[in-house]
């Protein structure tokens, strides 16, 4: 079976390759551009804390801006050996890339036959879209290298009875595993509630040992520089109960399951499929013959549901779950479908997993235009705002609020409004969501306006449309940018602001002066 491992290689290598060069011709300049501006908060904190000993998107502070320990320190240690270079992200991703293809390859090969195998190959890119992760230039690609290669030594640890090197192959990746998105702790919580269940009381103290001591450790160093224990992006998007705790938890299940449109999509037809092969093979066996047998679809299952409530399902975050349930339900139809006589269970089942599949490739498809236009949107955008910063702000304090490009490329002293790169924003953030929605906004807009006018900002560049309220009456509006066909930014018009009328002259000069990419139009105010 060792020429499947040759189509999985390959069929990756061809989707992936394809993709980095359709992207790359929609650009107008030389140089690749990730399609996601978070890319380049990733390299700006590894450029500086590889460089000056910063864990910022500034050069003077300690801001928890990234929500990946591991990849950012991977990132940090190539610049920091190598000198710094932009296609660092490219190259980890795609060696996460392959590795990924490799484990669930393996997965297959090793524990299943043949039919797994071929089906696996027809569905493992599109369900994960891990060719897209990929180009995008995030940690996305090694989460689910990682989570891939978690599942497959959590079943062989059970098929070995946790010989040593078995769990000390586990333990390592659980650690790495903790390293590189802070949502693998409920994938550890799972893993040592199945470890309880079984008995293995040993084996789950060292799963929490390693899974959660890089958070741990990362915490108490974020809190003795002034952050806090979570990165700042964990804290503003995640959610957790504040105020009153049964309003607030109820809302949580609502917003996150009952009510999610992305949690139906994504594992609407995977619960079917998983609710008809318990009822076949778990009807008249115990509880504990079902934990015994199918400890690995229970730790997926509830890390999809903690996933689900407490994160976020969309856009990229969930694409670590959709690998495993790849994993996991492949074997699961192939087993259903030739033992199962064809009866009403049976073509539930076909619909189900067909759906599922479907689902994949819908996703895929959704995911071309995003492909073809994203890498173009955030050069026309974050890439010029960037390059103009650099050109006549370099040093200086500027406001912002899709930070990435602008803190890699365009070396200023950023406030970002948001608050996942200014601890400051992010504590009055914490501080205040308990709020009422318009209190909130209200309150909020004062913070930054204050906050603002008494740090001395020369320049703002921002979606007016962000700023809680509205923007300040007293701020200068000078010139917008606007871009079309837009899909990888989250909004087609940046507007910038200067704070008083002389450096409301400067700015307007400076922008007349920048030589602006071809596919931005810019529209200047006539102020009085």
């Amino acid at each position: 079976m060792r020429k499947y491992l040759i189509y999985y290689i390959l069929l990756f290598t061809i989707v992936t390759g394809f993709y980095y060069a359709y992207s790359y011709l929609q650009l107008s300049g030389n140089q690749f551009v990730y399609p996601i501006d978070d890319a380049y908060i990733h390299l700006a904190i590894a450029k500086h804390f590889g460089e000056s000993g910063f864990w910022s998107v500034n050069l003077n502070s300690f801001d928890s801006a990234s929500s990946s320990i591991l990849y950012t320190l991977i990132l940090s240690a190539l610049i920091r050996i190598f000198g710094d270079n932009v296609y660092y992200p490219m190259i980890v991703n795609i060696m996460a890339g392959y590795v990924a293809t490799y484990w669930i390859y393996r997965f297959f090969r090793d524990f299943y036959s043949e039919k797994e195998l071929k089906v696996g190959l027809i569905l493992f890119l599109p369900v994960s879209l891990l060719y897209m992760m990929v180009i995008l230039g995030m940690e996305q690609t090694l989460h689910m290298m990682l989570s891939v290669m978690a599942v497959y030594f959590i079943k062989k640890n059970f098929n070995n009875h946790f010989q040593r090197r078995d769990l000390a192959k586990l333990l390592i990746t659980v650690f790495f595993l903790g390293m590189v998105r802070f949502e693998s702790m409920f994938f550890v919580f799972w893993l040592s509630i199945i470890l309880i269940i079984a008995k293995k009381f040993e084996e789950m103290l060292l799963i929490l040992l390693v899974g959660l001591a890089p958070m741990v450790i990362f915490g108490l160093i974020s809190i003795a520089n002034g952050g806090f224990f979570f990165p700042n992006s964990v804290i503003i998007k995640g959610n957790y109960p504040t105020g009153n705790l049964l309003r607030s938890t109820w809302i949580m299940f609502e917003n996150g399951i009952l009510l999610n449109k992305s949690f139906y999509k994504l594992f609407l037809f995977p619960l079917i499929c998983i609710f008809l092969y318990l009822i076949k093979n778990y009807r008249k066996k115990s509880f504990k013959e079902l934990i015994q047998n199918e400890s690995l679809l229970i730790i997926i299952l509830g890390t999809a549901l903690f996933q689900s409530f407490f994160a976020v399902i969309k856009f990229r975050y969930e694409n670590y779950l959709m690998a495993m349930l790849v994993l996991v339900l492949i074997p699961m139809a192939v087993e259903y479908l030739v033992t199962e006589k064809k009866k009403a269970g049976y073509f539930l089942f076909a619909i189900s997993f067909v759906g599922f599949g479907l689902v994949g490739f819908y996703r895929f498809a959704a995911a071309h235009p995003v492909l073809k236009n994203s890498s173009k949107n955030i050069e026309a955008q974050q890439i010029e705002m960037a390059g103009f910063l650099h050109q006549f702000y370099k040093g200086q304090k500027a406001v912002a609020n899709d930070i990435g490009a602008i803190a890699y490329f365009g070396e200023t002293q950023l406030l970002d409004i948001v608050g996942l790169g200014s601890t400051d924003v992010a504590r009055f953030y914490i501080e205040n969501r308990s709020l009422p929605e318009s209190d909130f906004n209200k309150k909020y807009h004062q913070f930054l306006a204050d906050y603002i006018s008494r740090n001395g900002y020369k320049v703002a560049v921002i979606y007016p449309k962000w700023f809680p309220g509205q923007v300040p009456k007293s701020w200068i509006p000078v010139a917008s940018w606007r871009i079309e066909n837009n899909i990888g930014t989250a909004q087609n018009r940046v507007v910038w602001y200067a704070f008083n009328n002389s450096d409301a002259v400067i700015l307007r000069r400076n922008l007349a002066q920048f030589d602006l990419n071809k596919n931005v139009t810019a529209y200047y105010f006539i102020n009085k």
